[in-house]
């Protein structure tokens, strides 16, 4: 196996230990209820999974490889977007500490957390999860594969968004809509 295959096996694979450990330590503490969650959790682990799996069949279509063939370069600069985005979904997820759930679940004293990187933007883990998918397409360098790994988890985390602010407004009120000015979704100072 090539150290490109086993690169493109390794990180999603412990991207994907990752998230199934956040999952087991919400069950451990009694949290990761699905009340309020409408299928989310499961909607985006099914649209992340199809996506990532998706763009590695994709892969093997040539005519739409990028411009200029495959090359190491590219490559590895898709294998960097991809840890910069596991970096900044765990940067996300220790932030918020105990108020980190896997399913849109709030409770009352929660406080809106502005510190780190939800000083620029709302949802970082989703943006870091996004950012894996790009990475993704990117070291596999080819379009197809691109657009599949981004737009079905990209469709699934804007569906848990509308759901998510609407759970934190109720909950924290007028805090959280001060917070949604001064802050973007997904990409700092762009939406």
């Amino acid at each position: 196996m090539t150290l490109y295959i086993t690169l493109l096996i390794l990180i999603p694979t412990i991207w994907l230990a990752f998230e199934i450990g956040l999952v087991i330590k919400d069950h451990s503490r009694g949290k990761g209820k699905t009340i309020r969650d409408k299928g989310t959790r499961f909607f985006n682990f099914v649209a992340i999974t199809f996506g990532i799996t998706a763009a590695a069949i994709l892969n093997g279509i040539q005519k739409f490889v990028f411009p200029g063939g495959k090359t190491s370069t590219v490559f590895f600069v898709g294998i960097a977007i991809m840890l910069t985005g596991m970096a900044l979904r765990y940067w996300a997820v220790v932030t918020l500490g105990a108020s980190f759930r896997t399913t849109i679940e709030t409770e009352s004293g929660q406080k809106v957390i502005s510190a780190g990187p939800y000083k620029l933007i709302r949802h970082p883990s989703y943006s870091g999860w996004l950012l894996i998918c790009i990475g993704y397409g990117i070291a596999v360098q080819n379009w197809l594969s691109l657009i599949v790994a981004v737009s079905l988890p990209l469709t699934a985390l804007l569906y848990r968004i509308h759901a998510e602010e609407k759970a934190l407004i109720s909950t924290l009120g007028s805090d959280y809509v001060e917070y949604q000015k001064r802050t973007k979704r997904l990409i700092p100072r762009v939406w």
